[in-house]
């Protein structure tokens, strides 16, 4: 029976760190920014009470499933009086809203329409998009830092540099 033995190469473990690293970082920055953006657009609107007057069940296929998600609609008042009703973007299952509740309302005084459910809910995709671009950003990082130990213990710094020149030389001959 033949076994082949992989050997790991330091220098790929390297350039894969690093890709990974950068990616990683990447993602979280681009979540920061969803989250700042979220911020931005809570810090222009007004908040207010609101009721839940009606909860909707809206089946969807997904995936080839059939899945039922209830979408709550609220009525609330705007700051001049005029009444407002919309639906919650945001849809569970089961309800996580009864008829008569009382929620936090947050709507734009130019676009009242545009009004949403004040909840944890709004926070969650820049949260999700940072979570991953974290962990990407983190086993890139501990990749990276395993094969500096890696490439050190081989010929310290010098020998790492030396890696590298030979790498170049090899590709610029080609």
């Amino acid at each position: 029976m033949n076994v082949r033995v992989r050997h790991w190469n330091p220098f790929s473990a390297f350039v894969s760190g690093l890709i990974a690293l950068a990616i990683g970082l990447g993602v979280l920055y681009l979540g920061q920014q969803w989250r700042t953006h979220t911020q931005q657009q809570i810090a222009a609107m007004v908040k207010t009470q609101g009721t839940v007057v009606e909860v909707v069940a809206r089946t969807k296929l997904r995936d080839g499933e059939r899945r039922t998600l209830f979408y709550p609609i609220v009525e609330f008042r705007t700051a001049n009086g005029e009444a407002i009703r919309f639906e919650n973007d945001a849809g569970s299952n089961p309800s996580a809203y009864r008829v008569g509740d009382t929620v936090e309302v947050l709507y734009d005084p130019q676009t009242p329409q545009s009004a949403m459910i004040d909840s944890w809910m709004i926070w969650l995709p820049s949260t999700i998009v940072m979570g991953f671009g974290g962990f990407i950003a983190v086993i890139g990082g501990l990749t990276l830092l395993d094969a500096i130990f890696k490439l050190l213990k081989i010929g310290g710094l010098l020998g790492l540099l030396g890696i590298l020149l030979l790498r170049r030389r090899r590709e610029q001959r080609m």
